[in-house]
Formats: structure tokens, C-alpha cells, sequence
């Protein structure tokens, strides 16, 4: 019976990674309500959620909301470039998609517009992990998250799928923002952690790097 109380079992231990879950994906939801500011709520999400949900490290909130603070600036332009692009490209799509009648240029222009939102949806994947674990100005910010596009090219298209996923279920159903923008991080973290070890092998994950 004592075990069952031990702090350090490890049904507790998935209690307290459940309730991060939660708790994190609340913050992400509170904080991304502006729109604008979603690019800073991603990058603290990922942050918490790969290091102390998936790592083991302490302080999953406070984490949270100071990867918020420190990357608020890079975050928001990154996220309104990219995400306005894509925004304005489905948009795009769907108009021409309406108006298109069976013509083929409308269908081509429109096909264009779907597969160039789609790569924007792939740069945002990578722009918030880069964020949260490295130091970039915004031009090398950018340019290293379109070189992790091209450079790995099935994960980011899992990653993208999974985005499209999430995208469409919270559209339908309002409480899957109770966990679903944590569980979405730590599923994109397997491909994105993976990636990060690929391209330092001989670096500590937790490391800072100028660009």
C-alpha cells in the first residue's frame, strides 16, 4: 500500500504528465486567443513539452511562460508571415476552387494555392521548435526552418498531416483544446527531436546556437 502513495510511482507520474497535458494545452489555447500571438504560444508549448512532458525536466509552466516572454518578438513576425501566407493561400484556394467551373486554369491556380499552403503549414512545423530550442535572428530563423522543410521531407509531411488533423478536429469540436495542442507538440517532437540529433550528433540537444 505504501508504494501506491510513493510520489515516484509511476502511476503518479503519468497522473502529473496527464495533468501537464492538460494544463499546457489550456495555457496554449489562453494564450494563442489574440491570433497574433500564436506563434509565441506554439514555441512555449513545444519548449515545455518536449523537455519537461517528454524530457523529464521540472517546471513545465514556468518554462512554459518564459520561452513566451523571450521569444514573443521572433515568434509573432515569423508567425504572421507564414501564417498569414498560408491563410491567405487556402483562402485562395478555395475561391478559385468555387469559381473554377471544370476550367483549367482556375484548377491549376488552384492546386498551386493548396500545395503552397501546404509548404507553409511544413515551414511552421519547424519554425517553433527551432525557436524554442536555439537563438536565431528572424532571417535565420526562417532560412534554417525552409532548409529543414526540404531537407526532411517526410517528416514534415507527417508533421503537416498531423497539423491538418488537429486543425480540423478542434474546427468541429471545441474541448480537444483541452489536450489536443500538447499531444499534437510531443507527436511532433518524435520527428523534430529526431531531426535535431541528425543534424548535431556531436552537441548536447540543450545547447544554444547563433545564426
Amino acid at each position: 500500500m505504501k508504494g501506491i502513495f510513493d510520489p515516484e510511482n509511476r502511476f503518479w507520474r503519468w497522473v502529473d504528465r496527464a495533468a501537464d497535458v492538460l494544463v499546457l494545452s489550456l495555457l496554449w489555447s489562453v494564450c494563442s486567443v489574440p491570433l497574433i500571438t500564436i506563434g509565441a504560444a506554439s514555441t512555449a508549448l513545444y519548449d515545455a513539452a518536449s523537455r519537461c512532458v517528454r524530457g523529464g525536466e521540472r517546471t513545465p509552466y514556468s518554462r512554459f511562460f518564459r520561452t513566451f516572454r523571450a521569444e514573443f518578438k521572433t515568434a509573432t513576425l515569423s508567425w504572421l508571415a507564414w501564417g498569414g501566407g498560408m491563410t491567405a493561400l487556402l483562402a485562395s484556394h478555395i475561391l478559385l476552387l468555387r469559381s473554377a467551373q471544370g476550367s483549367p486554369a482556375p484548377m491549376a491556380l488552384s492546386m498551386a494555392c493548396l500545395v503552397l499552403a501546404i509548404a507553409a503549414a511544413g515551414v511552421l512545423c519547424w519554425l517553433f521548435p527551432l525557436l524554442s530550442r536555439f537563438e536565431y535572428t528572424f532571417g535565420g530563423l526562417n532560412r534554417t526552418a525552409v532548409q529543414f522543410l526540404f531537407a526532411h521531407l517526410p517528416s514534415t509531411a507527417a508533421m503537416a498531416a498531423l497539423l491538418a488533423l488537429a486543425a480540423d478536429i478542434t474546427l468541429q469540436l471545441v474541448f480537444p483544446l483541452c489536450f489536443l495542442p500538447c499531444l499534437l507538440a510531443l507527436a511532433h517532437s518524435v520527428f523534430v527531436e529526431r531531426a535535431f540529433r541528425g543534424h548535431m550528433p556531436e552537441q548536447d540537444s540543450s545547447s544554444s546556437e547563433e545564426t
